[in-house]
C-alpha cells in the first residue's frame, strides 16, 4: 500500500498521540483511582472526591506517593505564581466556605478569611469580603499584602450584600463569584477581560475607562480595578475636566478621579462643576458655588449664586444676593459686589452694569471710561464697540473712547429732516415770490 507524504505524517501523529496516552496511563499512580478528579503539578497533585449520591465533595493536596499534605477542603484551585486558592469547610472562626491561598507544600500563606478570590496573575490576585453592608474588593500580592482596596463605600447603593447572588460551577467553589442585577443587567464587582481588551488596557497611556450597560468603570495597566462599574458618567472629552483630574458622576452628584491613577480623589458630593482654571475648581454644593483645589480642599467658601471662570488676570465674576463683582483666586473681593452684571476680564478690562448703563473697569475695580453707555459688550479683541444716545463709540483697553459712527435711527432721522426741508423749501420760495409780486 502506498501513502502520500501528507497521509503518512497524519498517521505518525495519531500513532504518537496514542503512544503518549498509553504511556501516561502506564505512569499514572494507582492511588489516583480513589479520586474523581485530579490535576498534576510535577510531584504534587490536587485531587477531589465526589459523592454523587448526596452531592458532598472534598479536595486534598497530595504528594507523588498519594500522601495527603493538607486536611480536606471543599475545593482547591489551580496553582499560579506558586499559590493555589482553596476553600474551607469551616475556618478558624467557624465561618463556612471561606477562601484563602496555600503553597505546594500545603502551607497556608493567605488565611481563609475571604468570601471570594481569584487566580494570581503577575503576582497579583483579588479577594472579595464583607465590608459593612457591601461586598469589598482588594488586590493582594503573593505574601497577602494589600496592594489596593477598591473604595466601594463611595458607591453606597451598589454591591450590597443583601442583593448579591453567589455563582459558581458545581463542585468547584474556587470559581465562585458574586453578581448583582442592575436595571435587569448582570454586573459584578471584579471584572475579567478578554485577551484583546487586556492588550489594549496594558498599552493604554492612562487608566482604561470602560463602559458596560449604562455604567462606567476604570482599570489600570496592571488590570487592577480602580473604580468599580458603578459610575453613571465620565467626562471623556474633558469638557468639565483638566489639571490632572477627570469629572465623574455617581447618581446625581459629581466628583473627580485622577487622570494618572484612575482613583477617586474627590468624592461625589457636588451638584455641578465647571472646567478648572488657574488651579481652581468651581463646584456647587447646597445651591451655592465655591472653589476647591485638586486635593478637594475648600479654598473659596460656598457663597455665590453664580461664578465665572478665573481668567489670566486672576479674576472671576461672581454673584452674591443678586449683585455682581469680582474676586481673585484667594477669594478676595477685587470689584465691589454691587453691580447688575460684571463680565469676565480681557486685556485687563471688564464690563460692568449699573442702573441699566454700562462702563469698563480695570483689575483694581476702578472705572476707566468717563462715559456710561446704553449698550456695550465685554472685550474679545483689542477694542469693543459701544453705544450712547444712538451714537457708536470705539473703546480701547486703556479706557479711551473714540466716536465711530451714528446709528441707523440717527441716519433715518436725518434723512427725514432732509426730506422735510426739501418739501418746505419750494413752498417758502413760492410764498416769498408771491409776496414780491404784490
Amino acid at each position: 500500500m502506498i501513502f502520500d507524504n501528507k497521509s503518512f505524517k497524519t498517521f505518525l501523529t495519531i500513532l504518537s498521540i496514542f503512544s503518549g496516552l498509553n504511556l501516561a496511563l502506564a505512569q499514572r499512580p494507582a492511588w489516583l483511582e480513589e479520586y474523581n478528579e485530579h490535576q498534576a503539578y510535577k510531584d504534587i497533585y490536587v485531587v477531589k472526591k465526589i459523592n454523587n449520591t448526596n452531592g458532598t465533595y472534598s479536595s486534598f493536596l497530595v504528594d507523588k506517593n498519594g500522601k495527603k499534605l493538607t486536611p480536606a477542603y471543599r475545593d482547591i484551585g489551580k496553582f499560579s505564581n506558586g499559590l493555589a486558592e482553596f476553600v474551607t469547610f469551616e475556618n478558624h472562626k467557624g465561618a463556612l466556605g471561606m477562601h484563602g491561598y496555600l503553597n505546594k507544600n500545603g502551607r497556608i500563606i493567605i488565611p481563609p478569611i475571604h468570601r471570594g478570590a481569584g487566580d494570581f496573575q503577575n503576582g497579583i490576585t483579588y479577594v472579595i469580603y464583607p465590608k459593612g453592608k457591601q461586598m469589598g474588593l482588594s488586590y493582594l500580592d503573593t505574601l497577602g499584602k494589600e496592594i489596593y482596596k477598591v473604595p466601594v463605600e463611595l458607591f453606597p447603593n451598589d454591591f450590597l450584600i443583601n442583593k448579591a447572588k453567589a455563582a459558581y460551577v458545581a463542585y468547584h467553589d474556587c470559581q465562585e463569584d458574586f453578581i448583582w442585577y442592575v436595571n435587569d443587567n448582570v454586573t459584578t464587582l471584579n471584572w475579567k477581560f478578554g485577551k484583546y481588551t487586556e492588550a489594549d488596557i496594558k498599552k493604554a497611556k492612562e487608566p482604561f475607562r470602560f463602559y458596560y450597560k449604562g455604567k462606567y468603570g476604570v482599570v489600570d495597566n496592571n488590570l487592577i480595578l480602580r473604580v468599580p462599574v458603578a459610575l453613571d458618567d465620565i467626562d471623556l472629552i474633558y469638557k468639565h475636566s483638566g489639571r490632572g483630574l477627570a469629572r465623574v458622576r455617581y447618581g446625581d452628584k459629581f466628583g473627580y478621579i485622577s487622570s494618572k491613577t484612575g482613583e477617586v480623589v474627590i468624592p461625589f458630593i457636588y451638584e455641578d462643576t465647571q472646567k478648572p482654571s488657574l488651579g481652581r475648581y468651581w463646584v456647587k454644593k447646597g445651591g451655592k458655588w465655591g472653589c476647591i483645589n485638586k486635593k478637594g480642599e475648600t479654598v473659596i467658601p460656598f457663597l455665590y449664586e453664580y461664578a465665572g471662570r478665573f481668567m489670566d488676570e486672576n479674576r472671576a465674576s461672581v454673584s452674591l444676593n443678586g449683585k455682581f463683582g469680582h474676586i481673585d483666586t484667594t477669594g478676595r473681593v477685587t470689584t465691589p459686589i454691587i453691580y447688575q452684571s460684571a463680565s469676565y476680564f480681557k486685556h485687563g478690562v471688564a464690563m460692568i452694569q449699573l442702573d441699566n448703563k454700562y462702563a469698563y473697569i480695570d483689575t483694581s475695580g476702578k472705572v476707566i471710561t468717563k462715559q456710561w453707555f446704553s449698550e456695550a459688550q465685554p472685550f474679545r479683541e483689542d477694542m469693543v464697540e459701544t453705544q450712547r444716545f444712538g451714537l457708536f463709540y470705539e473703546v480701547l483697553p486703556d479706557g479711551s473712547v473714540k466716536f465711530k459712527r451714528i446709528s441707523g435711527y440717527w441716519k433715518g432721522g436725518l434723512i427725514l429732516l432732509g426730506l422735510l426741508l426739501l418739501a418746505i423749501a419750494p413752498w417758502r420760495f413760492f410764498k416769498a415770490r408771491m409776496k414780491g409780486n404784490r
